[in-house]
């Protein structure tokens, strides 16, 4: 059974947001993508959100049957920070609950 985590995703654009995780990647010998990182949790994921300039991995996240939720997710003011974490909330609210 799939776990119960929703994640964001720490690429845009084939780039690291902060932090070694493209580095990471490349030395795994996967490519530096919001799927890649996905497919690499898949089995702890049920929900996903990806930035808009990585709308071109969506197809790839749900064919992992994970739902995404595509949004601005690079936080450079407050503003961004409120608008992604609403963001979040808001998509976790919408996926199924899952009972025990």
């Amino acid at each position: 059974m799939r776990g119960a985590g929703r994640a964001v995703s720490p690429i845009i654009g084939g780039r690291a947001v902060k932090g070694p995780t493209a580095k990471i990647m490349t030395e795994l010998g996967r490519p530096a993508t919001a799927a890649a990182v996905a497919q690499l949790y898949v089995d702890l994921l049920d929900g996903y959100v990806i930035d808009h300039a990585d709308a071109h991995d969506a197809a790839a996240v749900t064919n992992l049957g994970i739902p995404i939720a595509p949004a601005h997710t690079l936080m450079r003011t407050l503003e961004d920070r409120e608008a992604l974490a609403r963001h979040v909330l808001a998509t976790a609210d919408a996926l199924p609950k899952k009972t025990a």
